[in-house]
């Protein structure tokens, strides 16, 4: 009886056995459940600035003489952008009076607390243009010089003197609608370098 009790006990044993790895082999088999793959966050996408037309300001010098500019708003702030003025020098002694237009590209002056300053001097010119600009109107000084030969060999200056000038704000618009008509009309541009070239257009 207790060898039978023993035999049992060992063929239990060695069903046990023989069960758990196969067991442990059906509780390793169950998938399990995966991690939900995350959304990506989307990138921003930055909205472009609008881009702002120039104001136009369209005014007459003391002389009585059109000039024109605009004011281009711009990431660092508002920038003073001359298109055209027409001055009249007078050479005092040969007593020649000449009106010059000055027509520009590639330049801006900025803006602060509502004043610029557009000042070029090299050795055979000297230009002025200088004010204090408003969201409708703008005013300040002007003024041009050069050197000339008189008609004995000597040097005078032929100059406009100080003048004075008043615009108003008349549109939004592009600032290369206009140009200055003068029966002589030179040409300023500043280069990418920053230099500056007077040119006569005619």
């Amino acid at each position: 009886m207790a060898m039978r009790k023993y035999l049992v006990l060992s063929l239990l044993g060695v069903c046990l056995l023989v069960l758990a790895p196969t067991a442990a082999a059906f509780a390793g088999s169950g998938t399990t459940p995966s991690s939900p793959t995350p959304t990506p966050t989307p990138t921003p996408t930055a909205t472009p600035m609008p881009t702002q037309t120039p104001t136009i300001y369209a005014g007459k010098n003391s002389q009585g003489l059109k000039l024109r500019f605009a004011v281009v708003r711009t990431a660092s702030g508002p920038k003073f952008d001359p298109i055209f003025t027409i001055m009249t020098v007078r050479c005092p002694v040969t007593g020649d009076v000449i009106t010059i237009g000055f027509g520009f590209s590639g330049f801006r002056i900025p803006i602060k607390n509502g004043k610029f300053s557009f000042v070029l001097n090299d050795i055979s010119d000297r230009f002025l243009w200088n004010g204090t600009v408003t969201s409708t109107k703008a005013s300040g000084p002007e003024s041009f010089a050069m050197p000339a030969f008189d008609h004995e060999g000597g040097l005078q200056n032929c100059a406009t003197g100080p003048l004075s000038w008043t615009a108003q704000a008349v549109t939004a618009g592009s600032s290369a609608a206009a140009a200055p008509s003068a029966a002589y009309v030179i040409k300023v541009t500043k280069a990418s370098d920053g230099s500056v070239h007077f040119a006569d257009a005619h």
